[in-house]
């Protein structure tokens, strides 16, 4: 256990260190890109991006169902096997890597020559697709299955430590590339070039710490057998986080708005704000999933124990940053958009739609680690395809009728449903226990919220210069975290008792 703390120690520091660098570069660089080349050429990039994205599902639900198989195993430190379930995952993706470059040449040809885009250049467009493409490759081939291995055993330090200097190193080369002569190929060339230096780094590193890894041992094919079914809920978490980019230029044009600014409208919204805090929050939570995932397996009173302290102090936590997020972040994104003035980029009710999507993810994420530690990927499939089905049916549906809300309203109606069968699948059928207890802590959270929200709303402190929004940030954060932690003590008072327990044996140690 005292190896798991310090392991959780360094996976804390490394992931928020990393994501306050990627933040920080995330307010600069998407600006100078939106900038220098336009609102419709950076909705045609953010498409692309989303199509990298969308890719991932090659992998079949393999890297989830490895990670859920290696728990049980590197918790017991039962390394034969381990290395058989990895033999397995091996060779999944060498054959998935054939696959994808295939596709992806399918890709480049029909998006840079056929489909009329705002980036005239067909060459270049060929170029940027194979170029975001060849890191991926060399990871189906070579660095993927240790990064799994990395993420069960905990290291997830070793993997934030080398991205934060691919994003320091990559972005200084971009920022040089926009200053010396702004050239499309050549920003993405230096983030390739860096990126595969960082995966031959990690991939030298997993060969010298696991040494006891036999990709050579007899593949066991049974231990990822629920791959197809982790790859029912990937696809819908591929159409939570992604589908809207993809359908907002289809459908808005219906709407009577330009489509490819919308889609750099949204793109603003997701990936400059929102996407880097959600990654903070997401980073910080894995950093000790690794260790809630093997207990698990290994001690299941333990595991009961600590599990509502995490649910409770983890959905706290996100409804706090997104309450905080909600009040002040509208006359931040009037700083930032200033220039910007070829897409209605400052949006009230886009703002408090987003936000509202990300407590709806939130409430739920907790609950949904636990169906992933049991491996109850099969039996919630259903869940997954009914929240595809709802958020593809109402946000084209909206979207059409009412523009780029529609696509949230979509994914809010799909995260209702998504959470009320979660709760009830985590709670009752692997927990054994009242999904009350869930409820419980969101009612509270989501109260605090709704009082914060009569007395703020988003608009209340617009147009403000800088330097008054940090002082106003300032002085109104301390109250509303202040409402949160004592709406939370008075009510769940036992999470703060497991948290002090816990606190007063690492002291004694």
């Amino acid at each position: 256990m005292a190896k798991k703390d310090s392991r959780i120690k360094l996976n804390l520091i490394s992931s928020v260190t990393c994501q306050v660098v990627l933040i920080a570069i995330s307010f600069l660089l998407p600006k100078l890109y939106r900038e220098q080349f336009g609102s419709d050429v950076n909705g045609v990039l953010d498409i692309i991006k989303q199509i990298f994205t969308y890719m991932c599902l090659l992998e079949a639900g393999v890297g989830l169902a490895t990670t859920q198989a290696l728990y049980k195993r590197i918790g017991k430190q039962d390394y034969p096997s381990a290395s058989a379930v990895l033999s397995a995952t091996h060779s999944f993706y060498v054959r998935t890597g054939f696959l994808y470059g295939a596709i992806v040449l399918v890709i480049a040809v029909v998006f840079s020559f056929v489909i009329d885009t705002p980036v005239k250049n067909g060459y270049v467009l060929f170029a940027l697709i194979i170029l975001n493409a060849l890191p991926s490759l060399f990871s189906y081939f070579v660095l993927a299955k240790y990064r799994i291995l990395m993420e069960a055993d905990g290291r997830n330090y070793v993997l934030n430590n080398s991205e934060i200097v691919l994003h320091l190193a990559s972005n200084a080369g971009k920022l040089l590339v926009l200053h010396l002569a702004p050239n499309l190929i050549l920003i993405q060339l230096v983030y390739c070039s860096i990126e595969l230096v960082r995966y031959g780094y990690l991939y030298i590193y997993a060969k010298r710490r696991y040494q006891w890894l036999d990709l050579k041992t007899k593949p066991d094919f049974e231990a990822i057998s629920q791959k197809n079914s982790v790859l029912v809920h990937q696809i819908s978490g591929m159409v939570f986080n992604n589908t809207d980019i993809m359908l907002i230029p289809i459908f808005c044009k219906y709407a009577s708005v330009n489509s490819f600014g919308m889609t750099s409208v949204y793109s603003l919204y997701q990936h400059v704000f929102f996407a880097p805090v959600q990654a903070l929050i997401t980073r910080i939570a894995s950093s000790f999933t690794f260790a809630l995932g093997q207990m698990f397996h290994v001690d299941r009173e333990k595991f009961d124990k600590l599990f509502h302290t995490y649910e409770t102090f983890y959905i706290m936590t996100t409804f706090l940053i997104y309450t905080l997020m909600a009040v002040f972040l509208l006359p931040l994104l009037q700083i930032y958009t200033k220039n910007m003035t070829d897409a209605p980029y400052i949006n009230t009710t886009l703002l408090f739609l987003f936000v509202l999507m990300q407590l709806l993810a939130n409430g739920k994420l907790p609950v949904s680690g636990i169906i992933e530690y049991a491996g109850d990927f099969k039996k919630t499939r259903s869940h997954a395809i009914w929240e595809m089905g709802i958020n593809l049916t109402i946000s084209i549906v909206a979207l059409i009728y009412i523009g780029i809300c529609g696509a949230l309203i979509g994914t809010i109606a799909a995260l209702l449903y998504r959470g009320i069968v979660t709760i009830y699948h985590s709670n009752k059928k692997i927990l054994k226990r009242s999904q009350m207890q869930t409820y419980k802590i969101l009612i509270t959270n989501g109260a605090v919220f709704t009082i914060v929200m009569a007395i703020f709303f988003v608009d209340t402190f617009e147009n403000l210069s800088f330097l008054k929004l940090l002082l106003n940030g300032m002085l109104h954060s301390v109250w509303i975290a202040g409402l949160y932690i004592l709406a939370n003590l008075i009510f769940h008072r036992d999470a703060f008792k497991t948290m002090l327990d816990l606190y007063r044996e690492k002291k004694k140690q």
